[in-house]
């Protein structure tokens, strides 16, 4: 690939020898992605250390410079300490849509037919389960208990995964300029 081709749209298909049902066999169900992180409550804990470190360098720093120094050294530290502790505790969820017929499948081992969209129920922790394809090996009861654990964040992020997953929403082919910045900027093109 010449560089700079990273960057360009891919070719449109030729139409009058487009083969549909060969199209059709190779699609797939719509699969959407999540990082979780299982301490978010570090978040905070980084914010009020960069809050304290602006503090450090804004004020005046004349009369105890080296104190000061000091102070904003430790201060640092901490901040990168926390944020590798949140960094390690993430983990990559990846959800597959549901196929024709699970759902109701999922409803027909749980005993149940009613659909109560109003709040998260168990046919909704079970429907995740399902749908998950990474971490391998998830139970319902793993996705009641991250939820109890994790609470809004844990809808904002893995409930509105797995449901983007399950409804087709928002598919569009992901762009990562990093990624073709690295291709563009290779030598092995």
């Amino acid at each position: 690939m010449p560089k700079g081709d990273a960057f360009t749209a891919p070719e449109t298909p030729d139409v009058d020898g487009f083969d549909l049902r060969a199209w059709i066999s190779k699609t797939a169900a719509v699969t959407r992605s999540c990082t979780v992180y299982g301490r978010p409550d570090l978040q905070g804990e980084i914010e009020a250390l960069i809050d304290r470190l602006h503090e450090i360098q804004s004020s005046d720093m004349d009369d105890d410079r080296p104190l000061a120094l000091d102070e904003a050294a430790e201060v640092s530290r901490s901040i990168e300490a926390k944020r590798a502790q949140m960094h390690a505790s993430a983990l990559r969820f990846r959800f597959r849509g549901l196929r024709n017929g699970e759902l109701e499948e999922v409803k027909e081992e749980m005993g149940r037919e009613d659909d109560d969209a109003k709040t998260i129920t168990e046919l909704d922790y079970r429907i995740l389960a399902h749908q998950c394809i990474e971490p391998v090996g998830l139970t319902w009861e793993d996705f009641a208990a991250l939820h109890a654990n994790l609470g809004v964040y844990w809808v904002r992020t893995i409930y509105k995964t797995g449901n983007d997953a399950a409804t087709g929403g928002g598919v569009d082919v992901p762009f990562s300029s990093a990624s073709s910045a690295l291709i563009a900027n290779s030598s092995k093109n």
